[in-house]
């Protein structure tokens, strides 16, 4: 499990242009960015789940684990996750009080985003839909990210290809 925000800005990546010529990305003079809290399954089917949020903080991540608990009937989850100050809060604690049959948080150890699945679900999301790309509106903008996440959760291929380390 992981969080990630996508600013609407454009940004140049790496890319292929003609020498001396470069390329231009138009970006919106903004700020506004979009909020994310996602999950991914490893192992030979893998599955991806997302939640907009608005803010990240204790309850949009219980909100976010009430919807994983709701995917998952009957099966306990084991959710591997950073070490943020809102998954580890009293609320959190008190949450999970009763519900250690259906799932248990396994916190990774301080600064390595590389043991982290999903952060590889958002690399892949910025290089083939935010990298290089111009959003006049917010409203397009998550429509695209929204366009992506439905291919991840549609195509388990794809995400297989990503997580391949992980299996």
């Amino acid at each position: 499990q992981d969080e990630v925000s996508f600013k609407q800005a454009g940004s140049i990546f790496r890319h292929w242009a003609l020498k001396g010529i470069g390329c231009v990305v138009k970006s919106p003079p903004t700020r506004k960015s979009l909020k994310v809290m996602g999950a991914v399954t490893v192992g030979d089917q893998p599955k991806f789940y997302f939640r907009f949020v608005d803010w990240f903080n204790t309850t949009s991540f219980l909100a976010f684990l009430d919807q994983l608990l709701s995917r998952y009937r009957g099966r306990k989850i084991h959710l591997i996750l950073d070490n943020a100050k809102y998954h580890k809060g009293p609320e959190v604690r008190k949450w999970l009080e009763g519900k250690q049959d259906r799932i248990e948080l396994h916190y990774l150890p301080p600064y390595s985003p590389k043991f982290n699945a999903t952060e590889y679900v958002w690399k892949e999301t910025r290089r083939k839909t935010t990298h290089n790309r111009f959003f006049k509106t917010l409203s397009e903008f998550k429509e695209r990210l929204f366009r992506r996440f439905n291919r991840f959760q549609g195509n388990p291929a794809s995400l297989k290809s990503i997580l391949a380390s992980f299996a």
